[in-house]
């Protein structure tokens, strides 16, 4: 079984329901160790949230401390499922950034988008990823055995 980083979003209501029944369906598969998977959402400095701690995007305690543990998390793992909106709203630079470092480590990158996505998405995820998938192939998806499968759509 492999050991994933999870690189998502959870800024907004949207963010967080396509993480919650990502992790849904990634926690059922049975090529995946969930349990040892790193879930930056589960491993916030000092279980700071957002609700918690208004002011902590603001904090260069907790912003160096995040940083810091997301890389550390990306280097331990075996491979980057990112979770991924590319809507307007939904985008978030620091899941692009998290895809580009694992990249850059080659460590292979698995990009999950909505079921419902009809928009063109940016080249360098659709290229940078090892393995564009929706969301709905999740649970059955062989994180065992991964074979390039880029993006196919229309990129800009």
């Amino acid at each position: 079984m492999k050991t994933a980083y999870i690189a998502s979003s959870w800024f907004n209501p949207d963010q967080v329901a396509f993480l919650d029944a990502a992790s849904a369906q990634l926690q059922a598969n049975p090529t995946l160790d969930w349990a040892n998977s790193f879930r930056p959402k589960d491993h916030t400095y000092k279980d700071w949230t957002p609700a918690t701690h208004p002011d902590m995007l603001a904090n260069s305690e907790w912003q160096l401390a995040t940083f810091n543990a997301d890389v550390a998390g990306i280097n331990a793992s075996d491979l980057v499922v990112a979770i991924y909106d590319p809507t307007p709203a939904n985008s978030d630079p620091g899941v692009l950034w998290e895809l580009g470092y694992a990249y850059g480590c080659h460590k292979p990158v698995i990009l999950v988008l909505p079921d419902t996505l009809t928009r063109d998405l940016n080249l360098m995820p659709a290229m940078g990823a090892t393995v564009v998938l929706r969301q709905a192939d999740l649970a059955t998806f062989n994180f065992a055995r991964l074979h390039y499968q880029p993006f196919s759509g229309k990129v800009y």
